[in-house]
């Protein structure tokens, strides 16, 4: 590992520049830090390799600052509530003073430059620092700051006269104003509000956060485990000044609201490092804006916890070991497609392969694979960059998506040439990828030459493990699942009753089902015979293949998800 690498985590740097780690026990922790998602600071004190009050003390001298026991302290209301409980939960500070306008913060992290002037500005106030153990903040912050299970009504609440004054600078300049539009974005109740979202979507696990402007309404909504919900409202007129605030984060043109834009913001929040792909559209009443939400603490690429079923994952794992050929994931927008193909590359991400990637965007970063961001805007296809790959002496390709007959050809010849290709298709199920690569134009003889798998597969809400509760399903289920009572052997069906730790939806995770389509030679006969879908996928049956509804059913047998989802989606 370069020196120069651990700039990513200013923690590991200021380890290695106080000579509490060398450089080999750092590169062991970076591996993992970015591996795994969990922090420099948890995986030292797992590992045993430095206490808590050592960490402490590292941070505390680097700072020029104490570390206090919170426990010995008497903290008062008053002084507590020198800043809001949003803020406090966002940085994972606590105030312990407050005098001659200058707040005294305690937290367990290394502080960046960026938070203390961020921190500065939001509270109006300047600040400083001492350090504190984690478990003492984060009961303080819970004690003194309660539940924040409505904190985005009370955000709104508190903070109507500072919004009222977000919006008085946008007005004042006219709505295409763009220093009134940048000073409203700068307004520390807009950056308080949209750092409250974004804890909030991390707390509730969203993938994504919708911000949605309306003729009469702003609407925010979180997508968790695949469902939308909604945020109680703001005012309509924060749309603007909320909005552009997600742009200046992300790097984007504030001015420019006429063309999609797309980009990309990092941040920490409450000791996660948080990666948001960020998404405009121009709509009849303002910008409509995405975030892809992915919190690499939560995020495992092992292909053991994807939920295959024993069987399909020792023949998967068997082909991806192959020296050549073409193995494509199936599946709906927002169906895993991509966590299985990276599952799969970091299985197989070793010193002796040299693994290239192209994909519109880059959803994960993983190191010792090179991986390129295609533009089509820039010129920078697919096609392009397959092209440009094959100069790069790869031993294994990942394309993002095959969308026309240039990738298709390129990924077939690719392969013919010795290389291992993982690509997806979006189509409804393992069989269905053929017809459409025929569709596309490519030969049939170069398909069952160069295919070697097809996984069709779809995501399922999770019964909540806390309020699972067994009961019998009626004839008319089990006929829509086609099924008999005979067939559920004495097992009983599962749901979700609700509670506090699903959000009262019965479901609290998602888990994916799967079809397995392995191109045997009676599959590549019907392939060069151009046989329907239907063909293809009645022979795979014969041969042994489970659909996606017999997978579905047993997760529901297992306990594992519910009729209602399995229906839903197969």
């Amino acid at each position: 590992m370069d020196y120069t690498d651990t700039h990513e985590d200013p923690l590991l740097q200021l380890l290695l520049e106080q000579d509490f780690l060398n450089l080999e026990q750092a590169e062991d922790l970076f591996s993992e830090h970015k591996e795994e998602g969990t922090s420099v600071r948890q995986i030292l004190i797992a590992r045993d390799w430095m206490a808590e009050e050592d960490i402490l003390g590292a941070i505390a001298a680097y700072l020029g600052t104490d570390v206090v026991d919170l426990s010995l302290l008497e903290l008062e209301q008053e002084v507590v509530q020198a800043i809001p409980a949003s803020v406090a939960r966002m940085y994972n500070v606590l105030p312990i003073a407050n005098a001659m306008n200058q707040v005294t913060l305690a937290t367990y992290e290394l502080i960046s430059p960026e938070v203390v002037d961020e921190l500065n500005f939001v509270l109006t106030n300047d600040v400083c620092f001492v350090l504190a153990r984690e478990s003492d903040v984060r009961a303080y912050v819970n004690k003194f700051y309660g539940d924040d299970s409505d904190s985005v009504n009370d955000m709104l609440n508190s903070l109507e006269s500072g919004l009222d004054e977000a919006s008085d600078a946008l007005e004042m300049g006219g709505a295409d104003d763009e220093l009134g539009i940048e000073e409203a974005a700068g307004a520390a109740p807009v950056i308080r509000f949209v750092n409250l979202v974004m804890y909030q979507a991390v707390q509730a696990r969203a993938s994504d956060i919708h911000f949605e402007p309306f003729e009469s309404e702003f609407r925010i909504r979180y997508r968790v485990d695949g469902a939308l919900y909604e945020l109680a409202p703001p005012p309509q007129r924060l749309a603007l000044p909320v909005i552009s605030r997600i742009k200046v984060m992300a790097g984007l043109d504030i001015a420019e609201r006429r063309l999609p834009q797309d980009g990309r913001i990092q941040l920490k929040v409450a000791g996660k490092q948080i990666d948001l792909r960020v998404s405009t559209l121009p709509t009849q009443f303002g910008e409509s804006v995405v975030l892809r939400v992915l919190d690499r603490s939560v995020v495992s690429l092992d292909l053991e916890n994807l939920g295959l079923p024993p069987d399909v994952l020792a023949e998967f794992c068997k082909d991806i070991q192959k020296p050549n050929g073409i193995l494509i994931v199936t599946g709906p927008t927002g169906s895993g497609k991509t966590t299985t193909l990276y599952s799969a590359l970091e299985r197989i991400n070793e010193v002796e392969r040299k693994i290239l990637t192209a994909e519109e965007p880059v959803e994960y970063d993983v190191e010792g694979i090179v991986q390129v961001p295609v533009s089509e805007a820039l010129g920078n296809t697919f096609g392009r960059v397959l092209r440009a790959f094959m100069r790069q002496d790869p031993d294994v390709l990942m394309v993002g998506e095959i969308r026309d007959l240039e990738t298709a050809q390129i990924a077939v010849q690719a392969s013919l040439t010795g290389h291992l290709v993982f690509s997806t298709l979006h189509t409804n199920d393992s069989a269905g990828a053929v017809t459409r690569l025929i569709d596309m134009d490519v030969e049939p003889y170069l398909i069952s030459s160069t295919l070697e798998a097809v996984i069709g597969q779809r995501l399922v809400r999770k019964i909540c493990d806390t309020c699972k509760k067994e009961y019998q399903p009626d004839d008319a289920m089990l006929a829509d699942l086609g099924l008999v009572p005979e067939d559920l052997e004495g097992r009983p069906f599962y749901f979700g009753e609700g509670c506090a730790d699903c959000n009262h939806t019965g479901y609290r995770g998602r888990q994916g089902i799967y079809e397995y389509l392995s191109i045997t030679d009676p599959i590549r006969e019907l392939i060069n015979e151009k046989m329907p879908t239907l063909v293809i996928r009645d022979k795979a049956v014969e041969l042994g293949m489970r659909t996606m509804r017999q997978d579905g059913i047993r997760n529901i047998l297992d306990g594992y998800t519910t009729a209602d989802e399995v229906l839903r989606y197969t």
